[in-house]
């Protein structure tokens, strides 16, 4: 099948460094509180729950409220960060006994949230979308396991199979199939057939995953590409979908 693909491509490395693995996006780093906010708020009575993650399978972040003398919030402390996020979430903060909710957005009342970058980022990993069984198809398939150039072990919200890799329309995939799209540097959007350690085939493909994009016109049909996480390069490499 040619040299396989590394493992950190499906995120495999996140279990290590965060306890939850083969989902890729990234976990709630810190919440800051510029100056206390106003309530009625006791320490015993008090839950904090943040929205869930964009990517299937990821899990939503847990913490803790900080309160002063005065019952205002001052922090959120984390308990756990979380995994599969795209975006920043939003908190809520509620107090059951004192019938007290605060909804905190970043960058509204001096609150901010950040999420992992950098350094501290969670591992990447290929991006796809799979229908498992009969299930309905879902955009952020979780790649496990490469079995071969053209199939894998994927997880979704509808369970775990072995997916052949395919090149049909988004709306037509068929039971256990998947689909991974490429990118390349003038945005245009390609299906890949077959996927190796470093090289991708490629099929032209408009509107592929859900977006509105034309068809890739650097590589034909059938054109092998070397492929990255970064940046595509004129006629040379193309972008796997990740996150």
């Amino acid at each position: 099948m040619g040299r396989p693909i590394n493992k950190k491509y499906f995120a495999n490395t996140n279990y290590q460094d965060f306890g939850t693995g083969n989902v890729g996006g990234e976990s709630v780093a810190s919440v800051t509180i510029a100056a206390p906010i106003a309530a009625s708020l006791a320490a015993g009575t008090t839950t904090v729950t943040f929205s869930g993650p964009q990517l299937v399978n990821g899990q939503a972040a847990t913490g803790t409220a900080v309160i002063d003398g005065n019952g205002d919030l001052t922090g959120i402390t984390i308990t756990f960060a979380g995994s599969g996020y795209t975006s920043i979430p939003t908190i809520s903060v509620v107090d059951s006994d004192n019938n007290e909710t605060l909804s905190l957005t970043t960058g509204s009342g001096g609150v901010t949230v950040a999420l992992t970058s950098g350094a501290s980022a969670r591992q990447n990993s290929i991006k796809c979308e799979a229908q498992i069984g009969a299930g309905s198809e879902v955009l952020t398939g979780d790649v496990i396991k490469q079995q071969s150039a053209r199939r894998y072990k994927v997880k979704t919200s509808d369970g775990t199979a072995f997916c052949k890799l395919v090149t049909t329309t988004d709306n037509s995939l068929g039971a256990n199939e998947m689909s991974i799209m490429a990118t390349d540097s003038a945005g245009g959007t390609y299906l890949v057939s077959k996927l190796t350690a470093h090289k991708a085939v490629l099929v032209p493909v408009a509107n592929t995953h859900g977006g509105t994009s034309s068809a890739g016109a650097q590589f034909a049909s059938g054109t092998t590409a070397k492929w990255t996480f970064g940046s595509a390069v004129l006629n040379t490499t193309v972008t796997i979908a990740n996150q």
